[in-house]
């Protein structure tokens, strides 16, 4: 993503490939130096981050994922004894797949169920400061000096101590099931150590894409399958690895910020589970309007047939309530619907900058060549200035989308509350709810319009008919 953002400079190269002489060109951008591509949007399932301060695009499908990015380390193993008193071992938990689809290629871009453009429409713009509620880490200090607490301490004291693994700025929740593929040397000690230590845990916080700060609270990440696979990727990766989101802990302090920079090992952390306060509380009727807005939601999709919307055969799996199949279930598919819109976005972009050196190279006469490779610096002013303004107005669009898909879901895992949960999902529904009803008024309004048109040309030709009786 940062590198989708950032102006070419003179090493980007535009180069225009087709399969075979007569087919389209496909068109993408290269950034020579470092040979990363710039295109439509990433195959599902990768992981990519630029570091802990950078901003980083996960896109996790079916529970894939590809591990790369900022972290921190320590040396020896400190055994979480607490820890298992709190979280038994879990049996995994099979989901029905298909429970959520989505539609792409609306055969109107600029009707109903496109992405829209305007600010009102944008989700996350609802003036809610998300972000400001979290509450995050202080900056990694590398100058403190490391504090080591040993495996009898912990369990005298009661504390406990968990590894750390930022995998970029991405919101794991409860429930959930995630592939990880493991090739940093820190990393695989850290798979080692919880290994031979038997707890089998991590804990995984959202960073901060503008400051690089770790949330506060983390899932709760246990290695539920490990395979070797160095043999088979010549080393290139270690370990694929099967985990389930067993709980959320509050981050109380680091123990070793020294390897946040110099990345010698992982990140160790002083923890308490995060656990909901209001277990007794009935709380059906909120969670039963909470579900009847989400279905009137997906029921506004339809009609409106947008470009990415949840299947209606959705609605009747509903709930709200607490556990597995409830409000978490609610919250990792309304994560989904927005990071498909977020790549509905990049690839308007990729087919916009594509289309215009299509255009460009057709009136050179090149078109119908499968390759040609282009000098950014070369191309005429108004083709550069047409693929800055793309890139800009990106930046600008997605933005408030990127928002979206992290700081309401950080808040989400932060609360010590069901009811508390049930308040800030319902105000991301809201933004939602309010974009839907514009446009459904708005196609309403035309519908009348049009209706209106017609009734006049039906009374118009009712009268010819009838001052044509009226002379016979």
């Amino acid at each position: 993503m940062a590198s989708a953002l950032a102006r070419p400079g003179p090493a980007v190269l535009l180069r225009a490939a087709a399969s075979s002489p007569t087919s389209t060109a496909s068109l993408q951008l290269h950034r020579a130096s470092s040979a990363m591509s710039w295109g439509a949007a990433g195959k599902a399932g990768s992981v990519g981050s630029s570091g802990s301060r950078g901003m980083s695009v996960v896109r996790l499908a079916g529970g894939g994922g590809f591990v790369g990015g900022g972290g921190g380390s320590l040396a020896s193993p400190v055994c979480p004894a607490p820890l298992t008193r709190r979280w038994a071992q879990r049996p995994q938990q099979q989901r029905a797949p298909g429970a959520f689809r989505l539609f792409s290629g609306s055969s109107d871009s600029d009707g109903p169920g496109s992405v829209d453009d305007s600010d009102d429409d944008r989700p996350g713009m609802g003036g809610r400061d998300f972000n400001a509620m979290v509450r995050w880490l202080p900056a990694m200090d590398p100058s403190k000096e490391d504090e080591v607490i040993t495996p009898e301490q912990a369990i005298e004291t009661e504390t406990m101590v968990l590894p750390v693994f930022p995998l970029g700025s991405m919101v794991y929740m409860p429930h959930s099931d995630h592939v990880l593929n493991i090739f940093e040397p820190r990393y695989r000690q850290m798979y080692s150590d919880i290994l031979f230590n038997g707890s089998r845990r991590f804990v995984v916080p959202c960073s901060n894409p503008e400051t690089g700060q770790l949330a506060g609270v983390g899932a709760v990440f246990y290695l539920e399958d490990l395979k070797e696979v160095s043999e088979q990727t010549a080393d290139a990766v270690k370990y694929v690895c099967s985990h389930k989101v067993i709980g959320r802990v509050s981050i109380k302090r680091t123990l070793n910020d020294r390897v946040w920079a110099d990345r010698t090992g992982y990140l160790k952390a002083v923890v308490e589970p995060l656990e909901d306060g209001d277990d007794d509380e009935d709380l059906s009727t909120r969670e039963g309007q909470l579900t009847e807005r989400f279905a009137a939601i997906i029921e506004n999709q339809t009609k409106l047939q947008e470009t990415v919307r949840f299947t209606e055969n959705l609605i009747d799996t509903l709930s709200a309530a607490r556990g597995e199949d409830g409000l978490w279930r609610l919250a990792g598919l309304w994560q989904s619907l927005l990071q498909n819109r977020l790549t509905a976005k990049e690839n308007e972009l990729s087919t916009s900058i594509q289309e215009l050196l299509r255009n460009y190279l057709a009136n050179l006469g090149q078109g119908a060549q499968s390759k040609v490779t282009l000098q950014f610096d070369a191309l005429p002013a108004e083709v550069r200035a047409e693929f800055t303004r793309l890139q800009q107005t990106y930046r600008e669009e997605s933005l408030a989308m990127v928002n979206s898909t992290l700081f309401p879901f950080v808040l989400l895992v932060q609360c010590d509350s069901h009811a508390e949960r049930l308040n800030v999902f319902g105000q991301m529904l809201e933004e939602e709810e309010k974009r839907l009803q514009a446009k459904v008024a708005l196609q309403s309004l035309f519908g009348n319009f049009e209706k209106k048109d017609e009734g006049k040309g039906g009374k118009g030709g009712g009268g010819s008919g009838g001052s044509g009786k009226k002379s016979a």
